[in-house]
């Protein structure tokens, strides 16, 4: 995280500014008293917006559509080159001196033409420069018109999966928008044109991502995505190779706006790395060269006009402006509540600022929460192989604490009676939508399914599972997938619990020019039973601070600033730790890794 820090500047002299915590030595006013919890946390508005269940069913397809089902899927490679310079985009060479993939724009200093092949789509482990391989292949399915020439572009997809030695893919056919049967090369059931083939290489029960869309179509206020588990085999033009399971997911775009009946002109936002914020990097349309717009929100589908967004962040961020008329103006209550809602329960703990998307329906000025990407949750952290490696998130992370990075959340729940409107919203949704028995007959109805695939060559030599178990692979895989069934239940619990706790804060540390003091500030904390909280900070030369380590020391503060005589040059940790009147603690949102270890609410800072 490198949002709401506070600034160096700041520590030489000055107030510190707390974001949204009141700010001042004494942490602020408090807050009113939540009134009594609501009994009914979902109310009819006029601006909800539903999800139309025969979406689900690909009524436009021409033979019948069957879910769950592992379609057959068939690529061939054609020939695909290079005929000539073009410095917009790249091509990977390798560093004879390190070994490395390197970047290289089409430019004059290479011959043509160069051929593309899938080694090089597979390559591109990085999706932010200029080098994205993309071949030409012949695409073949189940119930799809069969052609024999290249009806589709293939490239590889995702993120840190990447890396993974087992690939996503993107298959974009070379149909036409709006999707017609009467076209050369037809889209997929006649709906779609952009088939997202996941490989999901982190996920050990390979099914989380899907599992998570289908439990959210019966869930009403939130727009799930379709999905397909799709068995796909690959061909280079002379022999074929199996690739296992895959699972397709719905493109957020045009065709997914005109099939469910939406305007096509509607403005769709994939977070990247959007922490609802002012960011000078909105304000350059993403149709501008150099802009760097889509680096926070990846435009999935525009109207061409960005005002409302940006009216949005400016209004968020103005503590001068009432924040319910800012929230009853851009969002939806119901689909918010759901949103974070499930976000709570399946634990998609990684959705701050990605993994999630933005509805602005054409002509309006409200923004629907849309989901994505849950291959890492429904307690991924708890597998095997994950826990074996070390916390993979910090005790806040696991619970509400996780989104008050933003101030849309922090706000919201700043709110009296927010707080208990979404503890009702989370209680519904768990005892209608995600009981155990329904997260059991979703995954029984997977099981026989996928399990061949994802047990045998090529996906079960890949599988992440854990090296010192007793348990073979497969073995592995059936006890991971099988305790899918528990952990919403987990996650309620851990949402419950962590209530308790204050909620966490930045930390700082600076010389001040004029004392030559070391000056240690932080964030105040904010106690959602608005329980008095005082602090404990520590300074040491050890992030672990053990006995010894620590030079500097003070407990029970009340202010948010401590000054110490500065030491000498060098690398230091500095801690806080808040604590309630119930004795409930917390601590900082800053981490520090040294080596494989990672040392949470610990900053590292350098002297002179």
């Amino acid at each position: 995280m490198k949002h709401w820090h506070l600034t160096t500047a700041a520590l030489l002299g000055t107030a510190l500014l707390l974001n949204g915590c009141g700010g001042g030595s004494d942490g602020g006013t408090t807050p009113p008293v939540d009134p009594v919890e609501p009994v009914v946390p979902f109310e009819p508005s006029a601006s909800d917006v539903t999800d139309p269940d025969s979406h689900y069913t690909y009524p436009n397809a021409t033979t019948p559509v069957t879910d769950p089902s592992v379609v057959n899927v068939k690529i061939t490679y054609i020939l695909t080159r290079i005929t000539a310079p073009n410095p917009s985009k790249g091509y990977y060479v390798t560093d004879t001196l390190t070994g490395d993939d390197v970047c290289q724009p089409f430019d004059n200093t290479l011959t043509y033409p160069i051929t593309i092949t899938l080694a090089d789509v597979n390559r591109d482990v990085d999706d932010t420069d200029i080098c994205v391989p993309e071949i030409k292949v012949n695409f073949q399915a189940d119930g799809y018109p069969v052609v024999a020439t290249a009806n589709a572009k293939m490239r590889m997809r995702g993120s840190s999966t990447r890396l993974a030695d087992q690939k996503s893919y993107r298959v974009k056919l070379d149909s036409t928008s709006p999707c017609s049967a009467s076209t050369t090369y037809p889209c997929w059931r006649n709906d779609e044109i952009t088939l997202q083939f996941n490989k999901h290489p982190y996920d050990l029960a390979r099914v989380r991502n899907k599992l998570a869309f289908d439990l959210m179509r019966d869930i009403p206020h939130i727009n799930s995505l379709r999905t397909q588990f799709s068995h796909i085999t690959y061909n280079d033009g002379s022999a074929d190779s199996d690739l296992g399971l895959f699972t397709h997911v719905e493109k957020m775009g045009k065709e997914y706006l005109l099939n469910r009946g939406y305007a096509a002109t509607s403005n769709i936002y994939k977070a990247n790395e959007f922490y609802f914020e002012s960011d000078t990097r909105l304000d350059v349309d993403p149709t501008v060269s150099g802009s760097e717009f889509e680096s926070v929100l990846e435009v999935e589908n525009t109207s061409g006009d960005h005002t409302a967004l940006r009216a949005m962040v400016t209004a968020l961020n103005d503590d001068s402006v009432d924040f319910n008329t800012t929230f009853d103006s851009y969002f939806n209550r119901n689909n918010y509540l759901t949103w974070l809602a499930t976000s709570i329960l399946f634990g998609n703990h990684d959705t701050l600022t990605q993994n999630f998307a933005l509805y602005q329906p054409a002509g309006g000025n409200r923004f629907y929460f849309l989901p994505w990407d849950y291959d890492g949750s429904l307690g991924f952290e708890d597998q095997p192989n994950e826990l074996a490696e070390g916390d993979l998130y910090d005790d806040w992370q696991l619970g509400l604490a996780n989104w008050w990075g933003s101030p849309l959340h922090r706000r919201f729940m700043q709110e009296p009676g927010n707080l208990a409107l979404l503890k009702a919203a989370v209680k519904e949704v768990r005892d209608q939508y995600l009981l155990a028995a329904q997260v059991q007959s979703r995954i029984d109805s997977y099981k026989t399914l996928v399990e061949t695939l994802i047990t045998s060559a090529p996906d079960l030599q890949d599988l992440p599972t854990y090296s010192a178990s007793p348990l073979t692979d497969a073995q592995q895989w059936a006890d991971e997938y099988q305790r899918l069934t528990t952990t919403v239940q987990t996650n309620y619990d851990r949402f419950i619990s962590r209530l308790q706790n204050p909620m966490p804060y930045w930390q700082a540390a600076a010389i001040d020019t004029t004392s030559g003091k070391l000056v240690l500030e932080w964030d105040a904390s904010f106690d959602l039973q608005k329980n008095p909280v005082t602090y404990t900070v520590k300074v040491a030369t050890d992030p672990a601070f053990t006995a010894g380590s620590v030079i500097f020391s003070k407990t029970g503060l009340s202010t948010t600033i401590a000054t110490t005589t500065a030491p000498a040059a060098g690398t230091y940790y500095m801690q806080v730790v808040a604590r309630d009147s119930e004795g409930h603690t917390t601590h900082a949102f800053d981490r520090t890794d040294v080596g494989n270890s990672r040392y949470f609410g610990v900053l590292q800072f350098t002297l002179p």
